[in-house]
């Protein structure tokens, strides 16, 4: 991994911004300056672009963020066997039976999504091809389907289905990585020079296990090529406690405690995201989805992360898992997050204003579930993916990949939602998408987190705190 270097003074002339994100009415070619990582000067352009870094007219702008990922794992996924999420089960059975006949070892595999199937997979299924442990992540994560062997290997022997669910998955998910800790930390670090060469320079990681002690290690042994705002998930609350750390303390250059993680539903894919109206081809014992906490164990969750200085991120995909929340919120008054806001009742889109709650979406999943929606959802179509209803109702949005289950691009999350919403009255200015992937403005005083480009996607420099982190 780059030591990344900073530079004392750099200059980068003949740049073009973007309107809206900067704190001045520019709009003629920039000479901006960047002196020990924070914008000194901004100057309109008066000679032929002698300076460190000559934009020769390509877009100036605030480098980009993903406020949802899960970056450990989609490194280490990155490197697993992928699966489509449009495959049937028959089609997954085959290509595990492929996969095993040219590589038999071990297969971790991702990407299957069960929620259309007539029927739940089973270890059965899998038991019938190979003796050889086989464990499928969902696409959505929500999910594990693994069989016999595998599932000794998960932590879960004896699982009277081999389709873990919820807690059990998530449990299950982090057992395998276990296994996989250098080819991890490998993959995180190229992930990390991937995310640059896409405009990023920060992320919000809800990675399993504890992402606030896997962040300071990395700290501890080389330069972050991310600004990282690490999450911390019930089952370590007491360790965050007990270091007297809240949301937006420092730990290490780069790095910040996030936000505690909590997780109220499951999700559309897997059929447990909890909802008002139950499913027309329900999950055994779970009609409506399934909820993963009372509304007092959330209420009580909330109280403790206001006393602890921390802001609270709440994965709430299902209508009735957001109002539940937005409740939770208000009793409570703790400030954060709801993560996902993929099914909003129309009632409870003015209270993310009126709780000065961020409505986290990630818009990206929308591509991939058109025509899944309609057989999943049918009754709720009409407030599925509320973007610009949030935004109309005062909401702040911040964008996400939620990666692995959508590439760590922001892009593809810009792109989906302006010009490939679910539903068309749902589509954003790309001024509006793009102030929902950016946290600071192009003005003097700002951080030098900058990016320049020469149209969407498109990405010639990117500097992070007055660092270059990518070059073309």
């Amino acid at each position: 991994m780059a030591e990344f270097r900073l530079v004392e003074s750099f200059r980068i002339t003949r740049a073009r911004p973007i309107p809206g994100l900067g704190t001045g009415r520019y709009s003629d070619p920039l000479d901006v300056t960047v002196t020990n990582g924070t914008i000194t000067a901004i100057e309109p352009t008066r000679g032929s672009g002698d300076g460190d870094f000559d934009a020769d007219g390509a877009n100036l702008m605030p480098g980009l963020w993903d406020n949802h990922t899960h970056f450990s794992l989609a490194a280490l996924i990155s490197q697993c066997t992928r699966f489509s999420h449009k495959a049937a089960k028959s089609e997954i059975l085959a290509a595990v039976e492929d996969h095993l006949l040219h590589r038999p070892t071990r297969l971790v595999g991702y990407g299957f999504r069960s929620a259309t199937w007539p029927t739940p997979p089973s270890a059965a299924d899998l038991d019938a091809i190979t003796g050889i442990p086989v464990a499928l992540m969902s696409r959505d994560l929500h999910s594990l389907w693994c069989n016999t062997p595998a599932l000794e290997q998960a932590g879960a022997a004896g699982h009277p289905t081999g389709f873990l669910v919820e807690e059990e998955a998530f449990a299950g998910i982090r057992r395998i990585m276990s296994r996989y800790l250098d080819l991890v930390e490998h993959a995180v670090q190229a992930a990390e020079l991937e995310a640059a060469s896409r405009g990023l320079v920060g992320i919000v990681d809800f990675s399993s296990g504890w992402a606030v002690e896997a962040w300071q290690r990395r700290a501890a042994s080389r330069s972050i090529g991310l600004r990282v705002e690490a999450a911390t998930y019930p089952e370590r609350l007491d360790d965050l406690i007990a270091m007297g750390a809240g949301t937006g303390d420092e730990l290490a250059e780069n790095l910040r405690v996030g936000p505690l993680k909590i997780i109220a539903d499951g999700s559309m894919g897997s059929r447990t995201a909890h909802c008002i109206a139950p499913y027309p081809n329900p999950l055994p014992g779970y009609p409506n989805g399934k909820p993963n906490h009372t509304r007092s164990e959330l209420l009580a969750l909330l109280g403790r992360a206001r006393e602890a200085r921390l802001q609270a991120a709440v994965h709430a995909i299902g209508d009735a898992a957001c109002h539940d929340v937005l409740d939770a919120f208000e009793i409570s008054g703790t400030r954060g997050s709801v993560e996902h806001a993929q099914c909003v009742a129309p009632a409870d889109l003015p209270r993310f204003a009126r709780l000065k709650l961020v409505a986290s979406i990630q818009p990206a999943h929308q591509l991939e579930d058109i025509g899944v929606v309609e057989r999943v959802w049918p009754g709720a179509k009409d407030r599925t993916y509320p973007m610009l209803d949030l935004l109309r109702a005062g909401a702040r949005l911040a964008f996400g990949s939620d990666a692995p289950v959508a590439s760590l691009d922001p892009w593809k999350a810009i792109e989906a939602a302006c010009h490939r919403p679910y539903r068309a009255d749902q589509a954003l200015t790309p001024l509006a998408a793009l102030r929902a992937s950016t946290r600071t403005t192009l003005g003097v005083g700002q951080p030098a987190d900058l990016v320049l480009t020469a149209g969407p996607g498109k990405v010639l420099l990117t500097m992070l705190g007055g660092r270059i982190t990518f070059s073309r």
